[in-house]
């Protein structure tokens, strides 16, 4: 006999046979789902450069842009790869900001023409720190006397001539450049390198120049090129500049450059004849005041005003004897202490004290000595006696 499940019985399993109908609906049968169009292969190109940057010094424009020397998805670029610098001098029409970012590099790639394609050695000599720079002398021909506009772009080239993707193209008006600034003159001063210089003249019939600023750059000696901002922020209104933020006994390159208008980006003057300049720290610190000595039981305490000098790294204590015309040295303490105590002392000696700064140079600098102060220290009292 067959027991036949109870109505409840059957319906407490229903929901769950539901589920499981839902569940293998759907799932897809083996080899029978349906497949879309094959996806074309991910493609692999250089990286583009970072952002272009063009300016105009002199006569010339100059291009930099870092390179990130990786491709698309992150690997190396190829060894033997390039980077080619493209130019175009454009119709009125043509403008960065009214036309489309899209429009414009397709129109770039259609009329710009290559000016350079540096590889191996020629793009090593270009590229510092993984920064590019390259000059275009005089793109406006040497006898240019009135205004022009160019646009200049970089790609990206490996071994087989694959090229990054475009980048929109940076505009640069060119102008005739102001007149070069010149006698470029140092002097170094304690914590100093004063500047000075005399601005160009304009050619004979040119007319008065407009009012010209000044952009001075320093470079170390050993660096391959002069840095693309000067050591100061913004332009200089006179002819003179005081540079701070040098180092002792380190070789600097300085010149300096007429700038046509205070607009970010104006073009400058060729350079200045560079002047080479080694600082080195010969100025002493000022002698220490407020010198004092008090006999403190078996010794004697010196004590003084602390010296100020942001190069201070410490203080020299003399001492001379009574009737004695020749002072020793006989303490030495860093420029955080203002006080030195004479345990040598000898009891009913009159002794005279003075003291001096020096600095951190190489050599230090020490500065005269302080006024003398004298104290003599008491003869030691011994109890029991």
């Amino acid at each position: 006999m067959i027991e036949r499940p109870s109505a409840s019985r059957s319906r407490g399993r229903r929901p769950f046979l539901g589920i499981a109908l839902a569940l293998a609906a759907a799932l897809p049968l083996g080899g029978c789902g349906k497949k879309g169009p094959p996806l074309p292969p991910i493609r692999v190109l250089p990286a583009a450069t970072g952002a272009l940057s063009v300016r105009q010094i002199g006569r010339d424009v100059v291009v930099t842009a870092d390179l990130p020397g990786v491709r698309s998805d992150g690997t190396p670029i190829a060894a033997g790869s390039g980077v080619r610098v493209l130019r175009l001098e454009p119709g009125e029409g043509l403008r960065p900001g009214a036309v489309s970012d899209r429009y414009l590099v397709q129109q770039f790639e259609r009329q710009g023409r290559e000016i350079a394609l540096l590889r191996d050695e020629s793009l090593r000599e270009h590229v510092e720190g993984g920064r590019l720079l390259y000059i275009d002398h005089e793109p406006a021909g040497p006898g240019a006397a009135g205004a022009r506009r160019f646009l200049y772009g970089l790609q990206v080239v490996d071994p087989k001539g694959v090229a990054s993707p475009p980048r929109p193209p940076s505009e640069i008006e060119w102008v005739v450049p102001p007149p070069d600034p010149r006698d470029l003159k140092a002097e170094v001063a304690e914590g100093e390198v004063r500047l000075t210089w005399t601005p160009g003249e304009p050619p004979p019939g040119a007319g008065k120049p407009p009012t010209q600023r000044f952009a001075v750059y320093r470079r170390e000696a050993s660096a391959r090129r002069e840095p693309e901002a000067p050591v100061h922020p913004g332009w200089l209104p006179e002819p003179a500049y005081v540079d701070r933020t040098f180092r002792y006994d380190v070789d600097y390159v300085y010149t300096v450059r007429a700038v046509a208008s205070e607009a970010p980006g104006a073009c400058e003057s060729a350079s200045a004849e560079p002047i080479a300049v080694r600082p080195h720290d010969s100025f002493p610190p000022a002698a220490p005041s407020g010198v004092a000595v008090a006999a403190e039981g078996e010794s004697i305490k010196v004590y003084w005003f602390p010296n100020t000098e942001p190069d201070l790294a410490g203080y020299r204590v003399y001492r001379r004897e009574a009737g004695n015309d020749a002072a020793v040295r006989v303490g030495e303490v860093p420029a955080s202490e203002t006080s030195w105590v004479d345990a040598g002392a000898a009891a009913g000696v009159r002794y005279h004290y003075s003291v001096s700064a020096y600095d951190d140079a190489t050599p230090a600098n020490e500065s005269p000595r302080s006024e003398e102060r004298s104290e003599r220290r008491a003869e030691s009292r011994r109890s029991g006696r």
